[in-house]
């Protein structure tokens, strides 16, 4: 794990300055603190800080290059298979110098060209340079586990691992992009290709730019597979196959020349992930979790049980409210953008106990998407087939809770349903607070909606259930993904996510739906068949129902059978007591930088009308994302 920058410059008419390459690699420092790298050959420069995780001798430094100094890669994360990789290297004659990774990428490179990509199994952003041929590659892993930024600047391409190392670069204007606001208060991240910033743009995951001063090309090179005929080969292959894949992939990530240990929190995810660690090491396993300060929302008890069960190195770690806000402006410039989940700030706090005794750490991330782990969303077809296929004056007799969810809104498509489930802020609420100015540059989310419809587009063969997972795996899990990365790497840490193999991911999406989540019994579905799938989601199904068989004799009983907490932080409990005058005081000083968006008026009616109402369960999560765009907007453009 580690941090990468580099430009190239299109015209070629200009040697790079080398003082501003080592500028935009000293802002990453906190990324890899053991090292640090460039190469420059005229026209292109590429930079690197090293975290040491493989081959800790010099040898493994960056940017490295081949012996012949033809081919130059500045390598961020990591190849789990690439000592299979090598050994066919070297039955083809290939000499290697370390026992690294990267070098590994330069010989697989030169052997098969770009379309070395898919021999790969692992997490990367990296920018590989041909000077044969005077060409970049900037490469991302197939789904989107490490960032890597770019922005085009006085013919020059600058990229790096996070923003700020761009914002570095001389000549380059730095403004906020409003629209991208819009985005994030609905669905808590920036879908696509934009950023925060104008002019700063994300590579996609599974997608890499090829590079040179004729033209610059994005191909996809990786997508999840499509498939609406899926062949059932019955549970008890599906259960050893999810624990065969699973095993696998914890089992690769487990490769380290430095000490390692895992996020435990409790649920189900992380404890089989603890559960696989405990059977494959040889040493005894280092857990940690962390609670809040506050009743309801401390989860210790669950994963002290699969401590107690593994006998793993256990650390607790307890945060309050005065700790939490502090943490999160640092975190915000650490990351450049507002953050996307609260936990976040949880996930740093740990990170920076952790790495007192470990550099690398495994987490659960990824499993929501492909075992339908989210129960309220993944169970919302129900709702959706019986909406459109029975009456309404049938629904207002028999199905009351039905129309007491939906109330007299009809939906025109799965999408249209869909998004009306999945918005944090639904834009009816948005449009209420912003100006006229904001109102006006969004459009109606005009750019967001064309972003799902794609999505749905792509998957429209699929049934409802399947093309809902394929919207969280191609959408959600990045962002999810992108608040991991920052979190930890902001203290040197590098996370691990075994959920988010790609071999695991394609076997999942050829899985039925009906493995999944599955009903409890005959007469679950029976009586749910009267009520809304917010009251039936894990009362009268069970979600991750493969997950669940496949490790029940692994972890405890209590935590198998627990419903989801997601990583839980009283937000709620917070912005309707002591932190509400914070908000407000925030959010509605007449100089306030969100005023530029919002009307401040309506802002405060709206926080006073979901306070008197006390209705809305989202309400300390969408106060919590306006001060995320404040304190960014103040510390970034002052």
């Amino acid at each position: 794990m580690c941090g990468i920058v580099g430009v190239y410059n299109l015209k070629g008419k200009s040697r790079i300055d080398r003082k501003i390459l080592l500028n935009m690699i000293h802002s990453l420092v906190h990324r890899g603190p053991d090292d640090k790298g460039i190469f420059i050959d005229y026209n292109v420069g590429l930079g690197h800080r090293r975290l040491k995780i493989l081959d800790l001798t010099r040898k493994g430094s960056q940017p490295m290059s081949d012996s012949a100094k033809e081919i130059y890669v500045s390598f961020n994360g990591e190849v789990y298979n690439f000592n299979e990789i090598k050994d066919e290297l070297l039955r083809k004659g290939y000499d290697f110098k370390s026992k690294s990774d990267t070098e590994v990428i330069i010989y697989a490179y030169k052997e098969w060209g770009i379309d070395f990509i898919h021999k790969f199994n692992g997490m990367f952003a990296f920018a590989l340079y041909d000077k044969r041929y005077d060409k970049l590659y900037l490469i991302r892993d197939r789904l989107g586990i490490k960032p890597l930024f770019y922005a085009i600047i006085n013919d020059k391409i600058i990229f790096a691992s996070e923003i700020k190392a761009i914002l570095k670069y001389p000549g380059f204007k730095k403004e906020p992009n409003w629209k991208s606001i819009s985005s994030y208060l609905s669905y808590r991240y920036v879908l696509g290709k934009p950023t925060f910033f104008k002019s700063v743009f994300k590579l996609p995951p599974g997608h890499y730019l090829s590079i040179d001063k004729k033209e610059i090309k994005e191909k996809q090179y990786w997508d999840i597979p499509i498939n609406h005929r899926k062949k059932d080969l019955g549970k008890d292959y599906y259960v050893e196959k999810v624990k065969e894949l699973l095993e696998k992939s914890v089992q690769m990530r487990m490769i380290s020349d430095v000490p390692l240990g895992a996020y435990l929190s409790g649920g189900l995810d992380s404890s089989i992930i603890v559960s696989i660690m405990s059977k494959f090491s040889k040493e005894q396993v280092k857990t940690y979790s962390i609670a809040f300060n506050q009743k309801g929302y401390d989860e210790l008890k669950y994963a002290k049980k699969v401590s107690d069960m593994y006998k793993t190195k256990h650390t607790e770690i307890n945060v309050d409210a005065k700790q939490y806000f502090k943490i999160m402006t640092k975190l915000i410039k650490y990351k450049d953008t507002p953050l996307a989940v609260p936990n976040e700030v949880a996930i740093y706090l740990m990170s920076k106990v952790l790495k007192e005794d470990i550099t690398v750490v495994l987490s659960g991330e990824g499993a929501d998407e492909i075992f339908s782990g989210y129960g309220r969303i993944f169970r919302s077809p129900f709702d959706y087939y019986r909406l459109k296929s029975i009456p309404k004056s049938f629904q207002m007799i028999f199905i009351k809770s039905l129309m007491e969810k939906y109330g007299d809104k009809s939906f025109k498509n799965r999408m249209e349903h869909f998004l009306y489930l999945y918005s944090y802020f639904p834009l009816d609420e948005k449009k209420r607070i912003f100006n006229n100015y904001m109102n006006n540059l969004i459009d109606n989310d005009r750019d967001l909606r064309d972003i799902f419809r794609s999505r749905f587009e792509k998957a429209k063969n699929l049934n409802y259930y399947d093309q809902i997972s394929y919207i969280f795996e191609k959408l959600h899990l990045v962002g999810l993904l992108g608040r991991v990365d920052n979190s930890t790497m902001a203290t040197a840490v590098e996370a691990r996510v075994p959920f988010v193999d790609h071999k695991l991911v394609e076997f999942m999406f050829n899985v039925p739906h009906t493995y999944k989540l599955k009903w409890k019994n005959p007469l679950s579905f029976v009586k749910a068949f009267f009520r809304n799938s917010d009251e039936v989601s894990e009362v009268s199904d069970i979600t991750k129902h493969l997950l669940r068989e496949a490790f029940k004799d692994d972890i405890p009983k209590s935590v198998l059978r627990r419903k989801k907490q997601g990583f839980p932080v009283p937000l709620d409990v917070w912005f309707k007591n002591d932190f509400i005058d914070y908000a407000r005081k925030t959010l509605l000083h007449p100089h306030a930088r969100i005023r530029k968006i919002v009307d401040q008026k309506n802002l405060s009616r709206w926080i006073n009308e979901k306070l008197k109402r006390g209705e809305d369960s989202s309400f300390g999560q969408k106060v919590w994302m306006l001060l995320n765009i404040e304190i960014w907007l103040k510390e970034y453009f002052g």
